[in-house]
C-alpha cells in the first residue's frame, strides 16, 4: 500500500470513530454535571498545549518572544471574544506569521 492510501484510509478510519460518537450517542441525554464538566474540556487542553509548548521535557521554561507575544494575543482575544476557537485561530495566525517574518 502506497502512503497516499495509507493516509487516506487512515483519515476515512478517523472520521468514521468520529462520526460514531455522534451516531451512537445522539439519542442519550447526559446529566446536567456531566455537561458542566465537559465544559472545562477545552480550555483544559488548551492549558495543557501552552504549557508544553512554553517548557521542554525537563519543565524548564524555554519559549521565547514569539510564544509569549502569540500566548498574549490568544488570551486577549478569547477573553474579548468569549470564545475559545476564534483565540486559538488568532493564535495561530500570530504565531506563524511571527514565525516567517523573524
Amino acid at each position: 500500500m502506497s502512503l497516499f492510501w495509507g493516509i487516506v484510509v487512515a483519515g476515512i478510519g478517523a472520521y468514521i470513530m468520529r462520526a460514531s460518537f455522534i451516531v451512537l450517542l445522539s439519542g442519550v441525554t447526559f446529566p446536567s454535571r456531566v455537561i458542566r464538566v465537559l465544559d472545562h474540556v477545552g480550555p483544559a487542553v488548551m492549558a495543557a498545549l501552552v504549557v508544553t509548548t512554553l517548557t521542554n521535557s525537563a519543565g524548564e521554561l524555554e519559549a521565547g518572544p514569539i510564544e509569549f507575544v502569540t500566548l498574549a494575543v490568544m488570551a486577549s482575544v478569547t477573553l474579548w471574544r468569549n470564545n475559545l476557537l476564534i483565540g486559538l485561530c488568532a493564535g495561530l495566525i500570530v504565531f506563524f506569521t511571527l514565525n516567517s517574518v523573524v
